[in-house]
């Protein structure tokens, strides 16, 4: 367990990565998720994002606002046995691991929008996470929507990088606690059918411009 002296970030190849274990970052996580101003944003540091960002990607200046999960992966084995003799981050996380524990972390009711580039993936995610978490209301968001109202948590499920920057622009100014970008890797959830709880889940129409 990470105590309070503990950093909430290490700079891993120019990027801020999380230090913390499991049960810190979901905590952590939770209280970006309540905060109000500008709403604060997780991704997943995968091999293909650290050698983005290597790289200078035109990308590089957004990822370094981001904080990071790390995911794993051999390049990034291979950079932290060249650059630490010790690794730095003991956790490893993923989208389909972390933003499933996160929801349940939530013990209070939240509001949540999932947006993406597949209209029917992220109503399947919506459905997937109101059987996972029935006491949360999730809205299924168009990549196009104006935001109106509330959201706690916003979801990211898109790939294509021109359809990130557009959703991103839109988020921009939005009451949103916290936006977790999952990349591709909520794909194997939207088949996949969670055990419900047997409580009524809650999925809601977007109301958006």
């Amino acid at each position: 367990m990470n105590s309070s002296t503990d950093p909430v970030s290490r700079t891993f190849c120019g990027l801020p990565v999380s230090a913390l274990d499991w049960n810190a970052a979901l905590a952590h996580a939770e209280e970006l998720a309540l905060a109000k101003g500008h709403p604060k944003t997780i991704a997943f540091l995968d091999d293909a994002q650290l050698l983005g960002a290597l790289l200078g990607f035109a990308r590089g200046k957004i990822l370094k606002r981001h904080m990071f999960l790390p995911v794993g992966g051999a390049f990034q084995h291979i950079l932290m046995k060249f650059f630490h003799r010790k690794p730095p981050f003991d956790a490893r996380f993923s989208p389909d691991s972390f933003i499933p524990a996160l929801l349940t972390y939530f013990a209070e009711p939240r509001r949540v929008g999932i947006i993406g580039d597949d209209k029917s993936r992220t109503e399947l995610l919506c459905t997937h996470f109101a059987r996972h978490t029935p006491w949360h209301d999730f809205v299924a968001i168009p990549s196009d929507a104006n935001l109106s109202g509330r959201l706690d948590l916003v979801i990211v499920d898109a790939t294509d990088p021109h359809v990130y920057e557009h959703i991103a622009g839109g988020l921009r100014g939005a009451d949103i606690g916290l936006v977790v970008l999952a990349g591709r890797g909520l794909r194997r959830l939207a088949k996949t059918p969670p055990v419900s709880s047997g409580l009524q889940s809650s999925v809601s129409k977007p109301s958006f411009a």
